[in-house]
């Protein structure tokens, strides 16, 4: 009786285990897709870049575009809703926010070099465009 019940833990213990390695398994290849397949890293970490190379002081407010597209949509959840300005860009920059229609949503707000600024109140599924003032230098402008 006693090699049954000495069989039936031993037996229990290395289903434990095995259940254990497969969870650890399926965990580290979960994290290893989504950290280094873009498209995957792309849905929970979304972010789209600007670029702007100005030759001169930009004195009127020009638009930019992330990644090619005119307009920024918070389309998930993922979104932080923050401005970056890459700590290698020339000087602070000034942006503001317009929706579809034109109005200023939100107004005048200045970010430096290796600096964010939170955009909250920007609502999801909504096109909104962005718009800089900007002395002469080379910027990178990220939306996470």
């Amino acid at each position: 009786m006693n090699g049954g019940v000495y069989f039936m833990k031993s037996r229990i213990t290395i289903l434990s285990s095995i259940i254990a390695l497969a969870l650890a398994l399926v965990t580290i290849s979960c994290y290893l897709v989504v950290q280094n397949v873009g498209s995957v890293h792309q849905i929970f970490f979304p972010m789209v870049t600007a670029v702007v190379d100005s030759a001169d002081s930009m004195e009127e407010w020009e638009r930019i575009s992330f990644n090619d597209k005119n307009d920024l949509t918070f389309d998930s959840i993922f979104w932080d809703k923050e401005i970056t300005i890459h700590a290698n860009s020339g000087s602070y920059i000034l942006l503001r926010v317009k929706d579809v229609n034109g109005d200023l949503v939100v107004d005048e707000f200045q970010v430096s070099p290796g600096n964010s600024a939170k955009l909250d109140w920007l609502k999801n599924d909504e096109k909104y465009f962005f718009e800089i003032k900007a002395t002469k230098g080379k910027f990178f402008i990220n939306a996470t």
